[in-house]
């Protein structure tokens, strides 16, 4: 039978985005240890490689062919410090990841603007100055995040080198080949990760030591100790230009197969492609990628970078103290009958023990269904537990479920829980120790609390159904949380229109449900058997939206003072919500921070809303339109972190940062970015 596999996955070729969206697919359901196996010799990747070449780009290709022709190719707050503030909310306490703003010790922010770091001196509250700007390479650089570490400043983001034209094809006749070229030629990159390393022990004067650059597109990074780590998935040259270069094995190059780092260290700049003792690869690969996972020492930035790579994909990044986890989405398009069951797409994870900056690949697991984000997964003792959606839309069936595995240190699944929330899909998932709730939505929000103390037995042992759903859930202690996400209506025709008899049933009879106003909940889970929503609350309507419910560093979280806050832009209907026309978009009418106070015994407090927009800046309406927007003037105005330095809160945007009194949310300073001061290229 005719078997076709695809990963998930973007890849650009200059301004086009080639996306394999295809559901469906696969996996044994008796999944053995998968263990890395090394590489003998530059041929025998070059065999490997050829042998799993799927030709994503084929048809790009074949479209130019011409006789003549030259084809082408957790926030904690930093305590025992000299001055308290809060820190980046991240997944895993100790574990740090990338975020747009960060404080140091001393209460100074750094802020990535645009291309730009702003270092600003916050504390004391009263003396808000900038105190410099870096400024970031502007041609083909778009930084992603920041780290910060004993004095040095971390900026990660992606980059791209364009690949040089074969040789001789400025003198082909072929008009097919001229048009490709000019076409097409123009676009081919090769995308990489740079990391640039500046020392910050004078805020005033920032000096960059390190300049790193890494083939392949960023997926992700994180800091453990005085060790980042980030990784990149990259795509070997003879793939994304097959016919630039040699596809025989005994004539591939190691430049044109192997992922190489570029690094800029002490006025020296060195080029080193990868050796093939740091490759290795896992049996049954499917797309011939890289995953290419790199470290520095950040305490001692002048020693050489770790890198180590295996052939396959990554999709979502999970780092504890000691294991980097990469799940991988993999598409199967039918089947032989045997051991693959038609339309169930599986997911791989591929652990990597870290240590002191030092990588080591250990083993790989698969299981059913594809994972939403970080918060999928998890690591507990020697446990692995991962929360997927297997759907199986492309059979017709319009089916969905969503499964917990329980996966032991060598990645085979010791248990597992399934068909949870049949019919709906996973829209949050937190593990908190023994722990986990998963939230599915269709109609209602499901929030499924589940015992995980036998990790051979997981046990779903209660379920909690109420309107609307949550995107992000965050543990404010043992037994409580908080959801973000959205209310929601319900629309049933049938029922809503019972004078009249529908002749048409519409595809959504059983009921459909469009998403209001932005959702918070407060849930108690001190009762696994009976979990409890103790306290919500709705900012305005169906537009209203937040950050926070794609990015979890957006939120404030300030355990200390019992505190919380994140970003909202806010929307409102122009007339009374009408229950027969719920998908109506309400108009834009604030931007600007909301904050609370929660404790479990009171609920939630509201404490202020704060907003940078001018008096007098509203939102602009389209000509001939009712529908209205915030112009870019406007936008530079939006609050995107929001920040405690000692007894004083910060809000950030591209325009300014604005201090507010903790006694009274007064506005007490503000500081307007100014262009380049002492600023360091």
């Amino acid at each position: 039978m005719f078997n076709f596999t695809c990963h998930r996955g973007v890849f650009l070729v200059g301004s086009l985005s080639f996306l394999c969206l295809l559901e469906p697919t696969l996996a044994a359901t008796n999944v053995k240890k998968i263990q890395p196996q090394k590489i003998a010799s530059t041929f025998a990747l070059a065999t490997l490689l050829k042998k799993h070449n799927t030709n994503r780009f084929g048809r790009m290709y074949v479209a130019y062919a011409d006789t003549g022709a030259i084809a082408l190719a957790g926030s904690a707050v930093a305590k025992s410090t000299s001055v308290s503030h809060t820190d980046t909310n991240v997944q895993v306490t100790g574990v740090d990841e990338s975020d747009r703003a960060k404080v140091d010790d001393n209460g100074y922010i750094y802020q990535l603007v645009n291309n730009q770091v702003i270092i600003a001196k916050a504390f004391p509250a009263a003396q808000l100055s900038q105190s410099a700007v870096i400024e970031l390479p502007q041609d083909n650089f778009s930084p992603t995040g920041l780290y910060l570490q004993n004095g040095k400043l971390v900026v990660v983001g992606n980059t791209w080198q364009t690949l040089s034209p074969p040789v001789g094809f400025e003198n082909t006749t072929s008009p097919t080949a001229k048009m490709a070229y000019g076409g097409w030629w123009g676009y081919m990159r090769n995308t990489q990760t740079r990391t640039l390393i500046y020392d910050v022990s004078d805020q005033t004067q920032p000096k960059q030591i390190r300049d790193v650059v890494v083939d392949g597109d960023y997926l992700d990074s994180r800091r453990v100790g005085n060790y980042l780590y980030f990784m990149t998935r990259s795509y070997p040259r003879y793939y994304m230009a097959p016919n630039m270069v040699s596809t025989n094995p005994w004539f591939m190059k190691s430049k044109d197969i192997l992922p190489s780092v570029t690094d800029n260290k002490a006025g020296k700049t060195t080029t080193k492609t990868l050796a093939i003792k740091d490759v290795v690869y896992f049996p049954n690969f499917v797309e011939p990628d890289y995953v290419v996972v790199a470290s520095i020492d950040l305490e001692q930035p002048q020693k050489e970078v770790v890198t180590k790579a295996y052939l396959g994909a990554g999709d979502l990044v999970y780092a504890s103290h000691e294991n980097l986890y990469l799940s991988a989405s993999k598409y199967n398009f039918g089947g032989n009958g045997d051991v693959v069951p038609q339309n169930i797409t599986t997911t791989q994870i591929f652990k990597i023990g870290i240590d002191a900056g030092q990588m080591n690949f250990t083993a790989a697991g698969e299981v059913n269904g594809t994972a939403l984000n970080q918060f999928s997964m998890d690591e507990q003792g020697d446990y692995f537990r991962i929360a997927t959606t297997t759907s199986s839309w492309f059979s017709g069936t319009n089916e969905s479920y969503s499964s917990l595995f329980v996966l032991n240190k060598d990645m085979k699944t010791v248990g597992k829980i399934d068909k949870l929330g049949e019919g709906e899909n996973i829209y949050a998932t937190r593990f908190m120790g023994n722990r986990c709730y998963i939230v599915t939505f269709k109609l209602t929000d499901p929030l499924f609390a589940i015992d995980l103390s036998t990790p051979e037995n997981p046990v779903v042992m209660g379920e909690l159904k109420i309107p609307g759903y949550s995107n992000y859930l965050h543990p404010i202690d043992e037994t409580h949380l908080i959801g973000f996400g959205k209310e929601a209506a319900i629309y049933q025709p049938e029922k809503l229109n019972t004078d009249t008899p529908n002749t048409d049933t519409p595809w959504w009879t059983d009921g459909s449900a469009f998403y209001q106003g932005l959702k918070v909940a407060l849930f108690d889970v001190a009762d696994m058997k009976n979990p409890k929503q103790i306290d919500s609350v709705t900012i305005g309507e169906r537009g209203t939206d937040s950050p926070i419910l794609w990015d979890h560093k957006a939120l404030y979280w300030d355990a200390e003072k019992h505190l919380f806050g994140f970003p909202v832009q806010e929307s409102h209907l122009t007339q009374a919500f009408d229950p027969q026309k719920p998908w109506n978009d309400g108009q834009p009418s604030y931007q600007g921070a909301y904050i609370y106070e929660v404790t479990p015994e009171k609920g939630f407090s509201f404490k202020a809303k704060l907003s940078q927009i001018p008096d007098g800046m509203v939102p602009k309406t389209y000509d001939g339109y009712s529908y209205s927007y915030w112009d870019s003037e406007a936008t530079n105005y939006f609050i995107d972190r929001i920040l405690r330095v000692d007894d004083s809160l910060y809000t950030l945007s591209s325009n300014q940062i604005t201090v507010y009194s903790l006694e009274n949310y007064k506005e007490t300073n503000k500081l307007v970015f100014k262009p380049q001061v002492n600023s360091q290229k």
